[in-house]
């Protein structure tokens, strides 16, 4: 693991840091510091932050909270589950586009007709369809990506999204005394991840866009001009729980600034067996009662 060397501004410590960390409190005078180190292609310095909102005793109530409505969860997973929560600025992109598309679907008209039976006369819905092309242009705005290998960019989604309203212009003093970490996927990573969420929400617009009552066989070509892709710090709460020592933790996670929270949380088989066990003994004894009644 590489690493950096900063002088605590505090009490003029040397200080060996991982580089993967922007942050870090020095040992001896326990001051926050900034690493100050040159920007580069795949490490740019921050645009923006979004502030922490929601502070550590939130965040362990809506981890609780969470966790009490998945009631099939292990006992030992809902126990650990607070004791560890580490903020942490999350680094990621905020991408932007102007999104082209040419498209292609069949759009349908309903209508009816009277149609004349045996047993009567009845009005028939049917549909008629069209060939429909054209172009469509719309703005990618608010889209935001991961920029760390320590958390996939579906996991970032599951606790979207943050409010725009809370960028600021980042400054060391935003982040001083947070654990906020270096971008550790390239550029070219993420830029790739923020085109895929582009082209999947132009997709979603194309299918509202459709006039009809209905269309099928969408096909659309979309190009992305105009990109841009600001580095921006997010907030984060991370809990890592390690709930059995022959399991790998199960991480969950709180959006600092609107307190959602996300987390694949294991099922508890012996929890599931006893309830199936249990409702089949009353099915049983249901039936023994029905039996000698």
């Amino acid at each position: 693991m590489s690493a950096v060397e900063m002088t605590c501004a505090s009490c003029g410590a040397n200080l060996v840091v991982e580089a993967e960390r922007r942050t870090a409190r020095c040992p001896y005078c326990d001051a926050p510091s900034v690493v100050d180190r040159p920007a580069t292609a795949d490490r740019p310095d921050p645009v923006f932050t979004i502030g922490f909102a929601v502070d550590r005793h939130e965040a362990r109530r809506r981890l609780k909270a969470y966790l009490r409505g998945r009631r099939w969860a292990p006992n030992a997973l809902r126990a650990a589950a607070a004791e560890r929560v580490e903020g942490v600025y999350v680094p990621a992109y905020l991408y932007t586009a102007s999104a082209d598309s040419r498209y292609r679907a069949e759009i349908g008209e309903d209508y009816t007709v009277t149609e004349t039976h045996k047993k009567g006369v009845r009005r028939v819905r049917k549909t008629e369809y069209r060939t429909l092309e054209g172009s469509h242009r719309c703005y990618v705005d608010g889209l935001v990506v991961t920029a760390s290998n320590g958390l996939s960019n579906s996991e970032l989604e599951a606790i979207e999204p943050y409010d725009p309203s809370g960028l600021r212009r980042f400054s060391p003093a935003l982040v001083s005394g947070w654990i906020a970490e270096e971008p550790s996927m390239t550029r070219e990573a993420s830029l790739e991840l923020a085109r895929g969420e582009a082209r999947d929400q132009v997709g979603r617009r194309l299918h509202a866009f459709m006039p009809g009552d209905s269309h099928h066989g969408l096909q659309a070509s979309t190009t992305l001009d105009d990109e841009s892709m600001d580095l921006v710090l997010a907030p984060v709460w991370v809990c890592a729980v390690r709930w059995r020592t022959d399991r790998p933790p199960i991480r969950l996670l709180v959006n600092g600034q609107t307190g959602k929270v996300a987390g694949d949380v294991p099922v508890s088989w012996p929890k599931v067996g006893l309830v199936v066990g249990a409702g089949l003994a009353l099915v049983a004894l249901l039936i023994l009662l029905g039996a000698l009644l």
